[in-house]
């Protein structure tokens, strides 16, 4: 117990009234020691002044009486004596002479008058031996002497002068000193009251303030004025208040807790005494035993826990586990509990026994067991079905390095062939052996590290090494804290099922290998609704290449009727078009396919055919072929028929009549040679187109089989070529300029002879005005490679650029008058030579003012690059 303090009887308790009494107290107490003190020293300072103006009276009278007293003037020495006996405070003033013996003694009366004494023939008392000294008379007079004249030889001046008066006037000084002390400290006292009351206000304030804290904690105050220690003290005052607040908070958080975590907590906690007596229960027992928690308080325990009583509890406890730091004992059993009405049901009691000062406590925690047996016969149930699925089940440990399997189903090991001891420890990479670029497993390693599900196929191995592929999915199990703690994987064999898709992928590749390569187009169309017909969902190049669509516009996904609107666009409406819809219709029914005219993006002709993928509602094939070169090659085997039909008819109408009239008709001899050489003429023309048909279907048929090459060189091919032409006297001269004499061609020399031949008799042919036929050679490349080129000029007829699209036409000739002779295989035969033997033949026209023809043959792969000039350069691409 704290003692009390110790308080002075009648001392004030508030601090304003403390600090004003000592103050009061400090100040008289200071005035008495300096009244005390200025006494004693005003004291000694009238002693003082009275002794020094003593002295300088005595100094005077002697002064002023030693001629007096020199002279022996008794009279005048006593008149001049009393002025000085009569000064205010002297009492008495005496001559004595050297020896000492008084001759004069004046006294003042208290009235103020100077009486003379009668003078004692006895040396005078106190006469110091040496003039000067002074001394005390009593207690209230100060005696002084002086000397009459050098030495004092003629005697001293002595004076008695009082101290009462001096004093006196030093008292009444003293006195108002003090009166004037004692007014300054009424006033020092008062201010320092009104100060301190003033500087001790706002401590009112804090003072309320703190009174309150316990009522208003976390509440603040505004230090308005006051000094630095009040401000501090308040800001205190605050942190204080915050801090009371907050762990006002705290505690009220903590008890709310406290009381969430009792009201949440599902188990039943019960409060037991010696008796076995309910004596605390939580809320917990209105779920597990249909009790309210008043009902349950002063019960037995053994309503509740049929098989628990007090000695039963007791001997339980103190068997079972002690806790030396507690001194408790305690014990976990399973007992079967009873719920309101006698319900029973499995129950786990975790029971202490506690030794209080209130005497022996049991405290038990009872938790419902039926939900958990429940469980746990589910578990059993789950696992039985893990063991009997067909699938492959594994378990790996994420916390453990190279994720580790710790379980594995026994469907995991009639799948792989390793028993469960042999893989449990072991990651699941094993089964992938050597095999480790398979791209699935980065697609699963990435999964395993984002924490995700996923499936993938993999390419493992048995413990036979035998392959299966493993439909793999794995699924994580998190932890509280939401991280992957384990892995489920599923294994599935479904090596047939994979066998099946490769063989199905295969075949769709070799399928897609040859809708790539195929020259025919294909177009299909998904099943779709069957009003609108589907949406287009692939066509091959091929079909592209036919149509002039390209990809992006194919792949937009448009339906039946837009494609048959863009084919319209495409195809001459001179023809008609028969929509999709119309071939399947028509089915097989149809005579053949249907005939496209295209105008663009260039003239074709399509063969179209369109069926269903099966029966039914199921998707539209469309099939496109390419028949322009057919059906072209039957227009030209027309016209050549009909066109070789004439060449040959002509000449061999003119043999037959000419014949026919030399057997019947007679005829002179000139008229009979004129006709001979006509029918001559006219075998040589047809022998030669005989001959140049054979050529040329001989040509195209060996498809250059029967050239005979060898390097020749330029100018010698062209001398050939351009020798029989030089007749003098002709109406065409020609123009040889062969630059490149020294370049070897690789070349059949009698069919490119042949060649040259041919475009020189058609530079001559189709010049009939005559004129200059210019033969020059240019440097250039035929496919990067480099290559000669023969050009022959002439500044003949020309032709137009329709002629010219069909000058390699067979018997096309481009003077439909028939006053030029030929049989129009001429060029026809001359692309062939020259395009077998790896060259090409370039033809520049304009009508009316002649024809370029060159012909580019690659060089022999010894010879060298022939050099450019000016004027003599050319390229073929």
């Amino acid at each position: 117990m704290a003692a009390r303090p110790w308080r002075v009887p009648g001392w004030p308790r508030r601090l304003r009234h403390q600090l004003l009494a000592l103050l009061v107290v400090s100040t008289v107490l200071a005035m008495a020691l300096l009244f005390r003190v200025s006494a004693s020293r005003l004291d000694d300072v009238a002693v003082d002044t009275a002794q020094r103006w003593a002295q300088s009276i005595a100094l005077g009278a002697a002064a002023a009486a030693t001629p007096a007293l020199e002279a022996g003037d008794a009279a005048e020495l006593e008149s001049l004596l009393r002025s000085f006996a009569g000064m205010p405070g002297v009492e008495r003033l005496e001559v004595v002479d050297a020896g000492g013996v008084q001759l004069l003694s004046l006294r003042q009366s208290a009235e103020g008058l100077v009486g003379r004494e009668t003078p004692s023939a006895t040396p005078a008392r106190g006469v110091p031996a040496l003039a000067g000294r002074t001394g005390f008379v009593g207690e209230g007079a100060v005696q002084v002497w002086a000397p009459a004249g050098p030495g004092g030889r003629l005697g001293s001046f002595g004076l008695t002068y009082s101290l009462d008066a001096e004093r006196s006037r030093l008292g009444a000084l003293s006195y108002e000193a003090v009166l004037a002390i004692a007014l300054v400290s009424l006033m020092t006292i008062v201010a320092t009251y009104w100060f301190i009351q003033r500087a001790l206000a706002p401590l009112q304030r804090l003072v309320q303030f703190s009174a309150e804290l316990g009522r208003n904690a976390g509440a603040q105050i505004q230090p308005h004025g006051g000094s630095r220690e009040f401000r501090e003290l308040a800001d205190a005052l605050n942190e204080t208040s915050t801090r009371l607040r907050d762990q006002m908070e705290a505690i009220g958080r903590a008890e709310s807790r406290n009381e969430a975590i009792l009201q949440a907590v599902p188990d039943v906690i019960l409060g037991l005494d010696a008796a076995g007596r309910v004596r605390v229960v939580n809320p917990g027992v209105s779920s597990i035993f249909g009790l309210q928690p008043e009902e349950a308080l002063g019960r037995p325990v053994s309503d509740l826990l049929p098989g628990l009583s007090c000695e039963d509890a007791e001997r339980r406890t103190l068997a079972g586990l002690y806790m030396r730091s507690s001194g408790t004992y305690v014990a976990r059993f399973e007992i079967e509990a009873s719920r309101r009405g006698g319900t029973p049901f499995p129950a786990e009691v975790s029971l202490s026994r506690t030794e209080t000062t209130d005497g022996l406590r049991y405290a038990a925690v009872v938790r419902d067991m039926t939900e958990q047996r429940m469980t746990f016969s589910m578990l059993n149930l789950y696992s039985r079905a893990l063991e009997c699925t067909t699938n492959g089940v594994i378990i790996c440990d994420m916390s453990l390095p190279g994720f580790p399997i710790f379980y594995a189903n026994p469907a995991f090991g009639r799948i792989t062939g390793y028993a469960s001891d042999e893989s449990i420890g072991r990651g699941c990479g094993f089964l992938q052996g050597e095999d480790r670029e398979q791209p699935q497993l980065a697609e699963l390693k990435q999964a395993i590290e984002q924490g995700k599900s996923t499936q993938v196929v993999l390419r493992n191995y048995r413990k036979d090494g035998t392959l299966f592929f493993n439909e793999l999915t794995v699924s994580p199990v998190p932890n509280a804290e939401g991280a992957p703690q384990h892995y489920v994987g599923v294994l599935n064999d479904v090596t047939e099922r994979e066998r099946a898709r490769m063989a199905i992928a295969e075949r769709s590749a070799r399928l897609n290998a040859v809708f790539d390569l195929s020259p025919d187009g294909f177009v299909v169309f998904d099943a779709g609704d069957e009003a609108e017909g589907g949406q287009l969902v692939y066509c091959n190049p091929a079909f592209l290449a036919m149509s002039g669509w390209d990809a992006a516009s194919a792949e937009a996904g448009i339906g039946v009727d837009e494609f048959d609107r863009r084919f319209l666009k495409q195809c001459d409406p001179a023809t008609p078009y028969a929509p999709v819809s119309l071939a399947l219709a028509a089915g097989d029914r149809t005579d053949g396919p249907d005939l496209l005219q295209l105008v663009r993006p260039e003239r074709r002709v399509l063969a179209r055919m369109a069926r269903r993928a099966g029966p039914g509602h199921h998707e539209t094939i469309l099939f496109f072929r390419d028949i322009t070169r057919e059906t072209e090659v039957d227009r030209m085997k027309s016209e050549f028929l009909t066109t070789a039909a004439h060449e040959l008819r002509t000449p061999m109408v003119s043999v037959f009549g000419f014949t026919e009239l030399l057997l019947r008709r007679p005829v002179s001899e000139e008229r009979r040679r004129d006709m001979l050489e006509t029918i001559h003429r006219q075998a040589s023309l047809l022998i030669n187109m005989v001959n140049e048909l054979l050529d040329l279907a001989r040509i195209e048929a060996r498809q250059g089989k029967d050239l005979k090459r060898e390097p020749c060189r330029l100018d010698s091919l062209v001398t050939q070529a351009v020798g029989p032409m030089l007749i003098e006297g002709a109406a065409h001269e020609l123009q040889i300029d062969v630059a490149h004499p020294d370049c070897v061609l690789d070349v059949d020399p009698e069919k490119t002879n042949r060649a040259l031949t041919n475009v020189l008799s058609n530079a001559v042919k189709y010049s009939p005005e005559g004129g200059s036929i210019l033969v020059t050679t240019q440097s250039g490349e035929l496919r990067g490679e480099p290559a000669v080129g023969v050009r022959v000029t002439d500044h003949g007829i020309g032709m137009s650029p329709e002629q010219l699209a069909r000058i390699f036409e067979r018997f096309y000739r481009a003077d439909p008058s028939g006053s030029i002779p030929g049989t129009g295989l001429g060029m026809s035969l001359v692309k062939e030579i020259v395009e077998l033997q790896g060259g090409r033949v370039d033809i520049a026209s304009t009508p009316g003012r002649g024809t370029t023809v060159t012909l580019w043959l690659p060089l022999a792969r010894d010879s060298q690059r022939p050099a450019r000039h000016a004027g003599a350069t050319g390229a073929v691409q």
